[in-house]
Protein backbone atom coordinates (compact mmCIF):
# COMPACT_ATOMS: atom_id res chain seq x y z
CA UNK A 1 0.00 0.00 0.00
CA UNK A 2 1.28 3.29 -0.77
CA UNK A 3 0.89 6.70 0.89
CA UNK A 4 -0.03 9.68 -0.58
CA UNK A 5 0.99 11.63 2.65
CA UNK A 6 -0.79 14.66 2.33
CA UNK A 7 0.10 15.71 -1.21
CA UNK A 8 -2.54 15.81 -3.85
CA UNK A 9 -3.85 13.12 -5.49
CA UNK A 10 -4.65 12.76 -9.29
CA UNK A 11 -5.95 10.05 -11.57
CA UNK A 12 -4.52 9.55 -15.31
CA UNK A 13 -6.23 7.21 -17.71
CA UNK A 14 -3.75 6.13 -20.52
CA UNK A 15 -0.39 7.03 -18.17
CA UNK A 16 2.00 4.98 -20.66
CA UNK A 17 0.76 7.18 -23.82
CA UNK A 18 2.77 9.80 -25.53
CA UNK A 19 0.84 12.34 -23.58
CA UNK A 20 0.21 10.55 -20.59
CA UNK A 21 3.16 9.38 -19.81
CA UNK A 22 4.35 12.99 -20.23
CA UNK A 23 1.49 13.96 -17.55
CA UNK A 24 2.10 11.11 -14.96
CA UNK A 25 5.97 12.82 -14.95
CA UNK A 26 4.61 16.43 -14.88
CA UNK A 27 2.34 15.99 -11.93
CA UNK A 28 4.86 14.06 -9.90
CA UNK A 29 7.20 16.54 -10.48
CA UNK A 30 4.66 18.99 -9.09
CA UNK A 31 4.53 17.17 -5.69
CA UNK A 32 1.30 15.22 -6.77
CA UNK A 33 0.35 11.58 -5.59
CA UNK A 34 -0.56 9.79 -9.46
CA UNK A 35 -2.40 6.87 -10.23
CA UNK A 36 -2.58 5.53 -13.73
CA UNK A 37 -4.49 3.45 -15.43
CA UNK A 38 -3.81 1.66 -18.62
CA UNK A 39 -4.41 -1.79 -20.57
CA UNK A 40 -0.77 -2.16 -20.89
CA UNK A 41 1.21 -4.37 -18.29
CA UNK A 42 4.46 -1.82 -18.87
CA UNK A 43 5.84 -0.17 -16.21
CA UNK A 44 5.13 3.30 -15.34
CA UNK A 45 6.49 6.38 -13.54
CA UNK A 46 3.01 6.86 -11.71
CA UNK A 47 2.85 6.09 -7.65
CA UNK A 48 0.13 3.36 -8.39
CA UNK A 49 0.05 1.65 -11.94
CA UNK A 50 -3.55 -0.36 -12.82
CA UNK A 51 -3.45 -2.47 -15.29
CA UNK A 52 -7.27 -2.54 -16.92
CA UNK A 53 -8.55 -2.61 -20.19
CA UNK A 54 -11.51 0.04 -20.23
CA UNK A 55 -13.19 -1.77 -23.52
CA UNK A 56 -14.71 -3.94 -20.21
CA UNK A 57 -16.42 -1.27 -18.45
CA UNK A 58 -17.74 -2.28 -15.27
CA UNK A 59 -15.57 -4.41 -14.93
CA UNK A 60 -12.91 -2.25 -15.16
CA UNK A 61 -14.08 0.75 -13.35
CA UNK A 62 -14.68 -1.29 -10.80
CA UNK A 63 -11.05 -2.50 -10.73
CA UNK A 64 -9.76 1.18 -10.22
CA UNK A 65 -12.53 2.05 -7.62
CA UNK A 66 -11.59 -1.13 -5.22
CA UNK A 67 -7.55 0.11 -5.86
CA UNK A 68 -8.38 3.28 -4.30
CA UNK A 69 -10.13 1.91 -1.31
CA UNK A 70 -7.49 -0.60 -0.83
CA UNK A 71 -5.05 2.30 -0.91
CA UNK A 72 -7.05 4.70 1.36
CA UNK A 73 -7.21 7.38 -0.84
CA UNK A 74 -10.40 9.14 -0.02
CA UNK A 75 -10.05 12.24 -1.97
CA UNK A 76 -8.87 12.53 -5.95
CA UNK A 77 -8.30 16.34 -6.62
CA UNK A 78 -8.29 15.32 -10.51
CA UNK A 79 -9.26 13.18 -12.86
CA UNK A 80 -7.69 13.21 -16.76
CA UNK A 81 -10.12 11.07 -18.82
CA UNK A 82 -7.12 10.58 -21.45
CA UNK A 83 -7.20 6.93 -22.64
CA UNK A 84 -8.73 6.74 -25.69
CA UNK A 85 -8.58 4.09 -29.05
CA UNK A 86 -7.76 5.37 -32.46
CA UNK A 87 -9.41 2.94 -35.04
CA UNK A 88 -8.84 3.86 -38.28
CA UNK A 89 -10.55 2.26 -41.22
CA UNK A 90 -12.52 3.08 -44.25
CA UNK A 91 -16.08 3.57 -42.97
CA UNK A 92 -17.34 0.36 -45.14
CA UNK A 93 -14.62 -1.34 -43.03
CA UNK A 94 -15.80 -0.69 -39.91
CA UNK A 95 -17.64 -3.01 -37.25
CA UNK A 96 -20.36 -3.05 -34.75
CA UNK A 97 -17.69 -4.02 -32.03
CA UNK A 98 -15.79 -1.31 -33.55
CA UNK A 99 -17.60 1.34 -32.56
CA UNK A 100 -18.50 -0.64 -29.16
CA UNK A 101 -14.84 -0.03 -28.04
CA UNK A 102 -14.37 3.31 -29.47
CA UNK A 103 -17.26 4.26 -26.84
CA UNK A 104 -16.72 2.15 -24.31
CA UNK A 105 -12.72 3.41 -23.83
CA UNK A 106 -13.28 6.88 -25.69
CA UNK A 107 -16.97 7.62 -23.23
CA UNK A 108 -18.44 5.88 -21.32
CA UNK A 109 -15.51 4.59 -19.52
CA UNK A 110 -14.92 8.18 -18.31
CA UNK A 111 -18.26 8.47 -17.37
CA UNK A 112 -18.36 5.90 -15.51
CA UNK A 113 -14.93 6.57 -13.61
CA UNK A 114 -16.52 10.05 -12.88
CA UNK A 115 -19.99 8.50 -11.42
CA UNK A 116 -18.36 6.11 -9.53
CA UNK A 117 -15.41 8.23 -7.93
CA UNK A 118 -17.48 11.21 -7.43
CA UNK A 119 -17.58 11.16 -3.26
CA UNK A 120 -13.65 11.41 -4.19
CA UNK A 121 -13.61 14.05 -6.65
CA UNK A 122 -16.15 16.33 -4.36
CA UNK A 123 -14.43 20.13 -4.77
CA UNK A 124 -11.84 18.63 -7.48
CA UNK A 125 -11.69 19.08 -11.46
CA UNK A 126 -12.38 16.66 -14.32
CA UNK A 127 -9.96 17.00 -17.14
CA UNK A 128 -11.62 15.39 -20.84
CA UNK A 129 -8.92 14.92 -23.90
CA UNK A 130 -10.79 15.30 -26.61
CA UNK A 131 -9.86 15.77 -30.13
CA UNK A 132 -9.80 18.41 -33.16
CA UNK A 133 -11.06 15.83 -34.99
CA UNK A 134 -14.14 16.29 -33.07
CA UNK A 135 -14.66 19.60 -35.48
CA UNK A 136 -12.11 18.49 -37.95
CA UNK A 137 -11.46 15.60 -39.31
CA UNK A 138 -10.65 13.72 -42.38
CA UNK A 139 -11.29 9.78 -44.17
CA UNK A 140 -10.78 6.98 -41.93
CA UNK A 141 -11.57 8.63 -38.54
CA UNK A 142 -15.36 8.01 -38.17
CA UNK A 143 -15.60 6.37 -35.01
CA UNK A 144 -12.46 8.05 -33.77
CA UNK A 145 -13.76 11.50 -34.24
CA UNK A 146 -17.83 10.60 -33.55
CA UNK A 147 -16.65 10.13 -29.89
CA UNK A 148 -14.37 12.60 -29.37
CA UNK A 149 -17.64 14.96 -30.35
CA UNK A 150 -19.45 12.90 -27.72
CA UNK A 151 -16.57 13.80 -25.51
CA UNK A 152 -16.97 17.62 -26.05
CA UNK A 153 -20.94 17.14 -25.57
CA UNK A 154 -20.43 15.09 -22.13
CA UNK A 155 -18.36 17.83 -21.02
CA UNK A 156 -20.68 20.31 -21.69
CA UNK A 157 -23.94 18.54 -19.37
CA UNK A 158 -21.33 16.77 -16.75
CA UNK A 159 -20.22 20.02 -16.25
CA UNK A 160 -23.95 21.52 -15.36
CA UNK A 161 -24.83 17.99 -13.42
CA UNK A 162 -21.69 18.60 -11.12
CA UNK A 163 -21.57 22.10 -10.68
CA UNK A 164 -20.63 24.07 -8.35
CA UNK A 165 -18.72 21.09 -6.62
CA UNK A 166 -16.61 19.41 -9.58
CA UNK A 167 -15.29 21.71 -12.55
CA UNK A 168 -15.21 19.77 -15.62
CA UNK A 169 -13.40 20.67 -18.96
CA UNK A 170 -12.23 19.35 -22.27
CA UNK A 171 -8.91 19.86 -23.91
CA UNK A 172 -8.91 19.13 -27.77
CA UNK A 173 -5.34 18.69 -28.43
CA UNK A 174 -3.97 18.55 -32.60
CA UNK A 175 -0.57 17.34 -33.88
CA UNK A 176 1.11 16.65 -30.49
CA UNK A 177 4.89 15.61 -30.82
CA UNK A 178 5.16 12.14 -29.61
CA UNK A 179 6.75 8.97 -30.46
CA UNK A 180 4.11 7.99 -32.17
CA UNK A 181 3.45 11.62 -34.25
CA UNK A 182 6.89 10.85 -35.43
CA UNK A 183 6.71 7.48 -36.19
CA UNK A 184 3.84 7.59 -38.53
CA UNK A 185 5.24 10.95 -40.46
CA UNK A 186 8.72 10.86 -42.81
CA UNK A 187 10.58 13.99 -41.69
CA UNK A 188 9.18 16.07 -44.78
CA UNK A 189 5.80 15.05 -43.70
CA UNK A 190 6.32 16.08 -40.45
CA UNK A 191 7.89 19.77 -41.53
CA UNK A 192 4.96 19.93 -43.62
CA UNK A 193 2.29 19.26 -40.48
CA UNK A 194 4.32 21.72 -38.67
CA UNK A 195 3.82 24.92 -41.51
CA UNK A 196 0.16 23.98 -41.25
CA UNK A 197 -0.44 25.10 -37.98
CA UNK A 198 0.00 29.26 -37.74
CA UNK A 199 2.52 28.70 -34.77
CA UNK A 200 4.76 27.00 -37.32
CA UNK A 201 5.23 24.16 -34.48
CA UNK A 202 3.60 21.32 -33.34
CA UNK A 203 1.85 21.06 -29.86
CA UNK A 204 4.38 20.23 -26.97
CA UNK A 205 3.17 17.17 -24.23
CA UNK A 206 5.31 19.31 -21.48
CA UNK A 207 2.71 22.48 -22.23
CA UNK A 208 -0.27 20.58 -22.70
CA UNK A 209 0.14 19.40 -19.13
CA UNK A 210 0.54 22.95 -17.82
CA UNK A 211 -2.74 23.75 -19.00
CA UNK A 212 -4.41 20.32 -17.95
CA UNK A 213 -2.48 21.31 -14.36
CA UNK A 214 -3.88 24.78 -14.37
CA UNK A 215 -7.66 23.42 -14.64
CA UNK A 216 -7.11 20.81 -12.19
CA UNK A 217 -5.70 23.81 -9.80
CA UNK A 218 -8.76 25.18 -10.52
CA UNK A 219 -7.58 28.92 -9.51
CA UNK A 220 -9.93 29.37 -13.19
CA UNK A 221 -13.45 30.72 -13.58
CA UNK A 222 -13.95 27.55 -16.35
CA UNK A 223 -16.25 24.89 -16.26
CA UNK A 224 -18.18 22.93 -18.96
CA UNK A 225 -15.47 24.61 -21.61
CA UNK A 226 -14.12 23.53 -24.61
CA UNK A 227 -10.71 24.19 -25.03
CA UNK A 228 -9.24 24.36 -28.47
CA UNK A 229 -5.03 23.30 -28.05
CA UNK A 230 -4.23 23.32 -31.62
CA UNK A 231 -1.70 26.26 -33.03
CA UNK A 232 -4.14 28.14 -34.80
CA UNK A 233 -4.56 24.84 -37.50
CA UNK A 234 -8.44 24.65 -36.76
CA UNK A 235 -8.82 28.75 -37.80
CA UNK A 236 -6.44 28.64 -41.32
CA UNK A 237 -8.54 27.41 -44.75
CA UNK A 238 -5.84 25.46 -46.48
CA UNK A 239 -7.45 26.83 -50.22
CA UNK A 240 -5.67 26.45 -53.32
CA UNK A 241 -3.69 29.01 -54.08
CA UNK A 242 -5.01 31.98 -56.85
Amino acid sequence: MKKQSGKKVILITGCLGGIGSVMVDFFRRKDWFVIGTDKRESWSNADIKITTDLNNVTESTDHVLDVINENKITRIDALINNAAVQIKKKYEDLTYDDWIESFNVNVIAGFMLVKKLRKHLQGGSVVNIGSIHSSQSKKGFLAYATTKGAIRTMTQNLSLELAPDIMVNCIAPAAIDTPMLKAGLSEEEYIQLRKFHPVDRIGSPVELSKLVYTLCERNIFLTGAYIEYDGGISKLLHDPEV
